[in-house]
């Protein structure tokens, strides 16, 4: 299996965290609340203390999903279009472009400084999905399932009796 960490040089940190200080506060907005990965002011102690909340109300079945090689697969195609569809700055694009072009032709590079904030990006359609699924297992004021991801790492957990 092929790897994608990368050590940038102090140059690519620079322009990564410059491009991520752009971008970060216009997908921030986007992300849902169970997603709790390398975004600010959220640790992995606040996920764990959702899986703690859900598991004291009752919700105590757990699937433990990992995306196998996650940072090597995401197809820069579909990054691309999620940050066109908020950004409209083709040299802010075309930068994107460049570094995703640099760590092949698949994947974003772990140990990037932006990598972290396109990987969410990517699994916030994920995200949406497990919400909407929420949403429809309410029953009254109460949801049956809930879930939480850090980085790429999901539990959902529903109740163990309906």
């Amino acid at each position: 299996m092929l790897l994608s960490l990368t050590v940038p040089t102090i140059r690519d940190r620079v322009v990564q965290g410059a491009l991520k200080l752009i971008l970060e506060p216009i997908f921030e907005a986007d992300f849902q609340p169970g997603s709790f990965g390398y975004r600010p002011k959220r640790s992995a102690h606040d996920a764990i203390e959702r899986v703690s909340n859900a598991i004291a109300q009752g919700k105590t079945y757990v699937i433990d999903l990992d995306l196998r090689a996650y940072f090597d697969t995401v197809s820069h195609s579909l990054v691309l279009d999620k940050v066109a569809e908020r950004v409209d700055d083709d040299a802010i694009l075309g930068l994107l472009r460049l570094m995703l072009k640099a760590s092949g032709k698949r994947g974003v590079a772990q140990g990037g400084v932006v990598s972290p904030l396109l990987s969410n990006l990517y699994l916030t359609e994920v995200d949406k999905m497990l919400e909407r699924m929420k949403r429809i297992t309410v029953r009254g004021s109460w949801a049956v399932m809930e879930w939480t991801r850090f980085a790429d790492d999901r539990v959902p957990r529903a109740l163990t009796a309906a």
